[in-house]
C-alpha cells in the first residue's frame, strides 16, 4: 500500500513509519520542508536496511497517497489539515491528533465543538474520508521491534475506510 506519513519527522510519525515499511507497505514521510523529510527517510532507510521504500516529500506532495496518516500536535493539526486538504482527493485521511495544549500536555483538553476528529472533518471537507486512530498508542513502543499488545481504537462514518485503516 502507498501510505504518507504527515508529520512522520516527529516521534509518532517516525514510529509508524517504521512500522508500516517493515510491513511491507511503500511509505512517504511528510514535513513542512521537503528536504526534513528526506533527510529523516535517510534515517528509516539506514534502520531498516536494504529494500525499504520510504522517501521524504513536503506535506503537499506527501498527501497523493493511498492512505494520509497525519500525526502532528494539536496546535499544528488545523494549519496542516488546510495545507493538503486539496491534495488527498478519495485518499483515507487518518488523524492520531489528541487535544494536548501546553502547558498540560498530559490532559486532553478538549476543544468548543467537542472533539478533535470534528474539528479536523470541518478542516478538511465533508467529501473526505476521515478515519481517526491510533490515539492511544505511544510512540516509544511504535519506534520499538516490540509486539503492540493493546487495543486500537479506529473511528470512522466510512465503513471501507476503517477496514482499510484496521488492515
Amino acid at each position: 500500500m502507498d501510505i504518507s506519513v504527515i508529520g512522520g519527522t516527529g516521534d509518532e510519525g517516525f514510529g509508524l513509519t517504521l512500522r508500516l515499511a517493515r510491513a511491507g507497505n511503500r511509505v512517504t514521510i511528510g514535513s513542512r520542508i521537503a528536504e526534513k523529510g528526506s533527510a529523516v527517510a535517510d534515517t528509516a532507510r539506514e534502520m531498516l536496511g536494504a529494500g525499504a521504500n520510504v522517501d521524504g516529500a513536503a506535506n503537499e506532495e506527501a498527501a497523493t497517497a493511498d492512505v494520509v496518516i497525519v500525526t502532528v500536535p494539536y496546535a499544528s493539526q488545523a494549519g496542516t489539515l488546510a495545507q493538503i486538504r486539496d491534495k488527498v482527493g478519495d485518499a483515507v485521511v487518518v488523524d492520531t491528533t489528541v487535544p494536548l495544549v501546553p502547558p498540560k500536555v498530559m490532559r486532553v483538553q478538549l476543544p468548543a465543538v467537542g472533539c478533535a476528529a470534528i474539528e479536523a472533518q470541518a478542516h478538511l471537507g465533508d467529501g473526505v474520508r476521515l478515519v481517526t486512530a491510533f490515539h492511544n498508542v505511544s510512540a516509544h513502543l511504535l519506534d520499538s521491534d516490540e509486539e503492540i499488545d493493546c487495543d486500537i481504537l479506529v473511528f470512522g462514518d466510512d465503513i471501507e475506510a476503517r477496514k482499510a485503516v484496521i488492515g
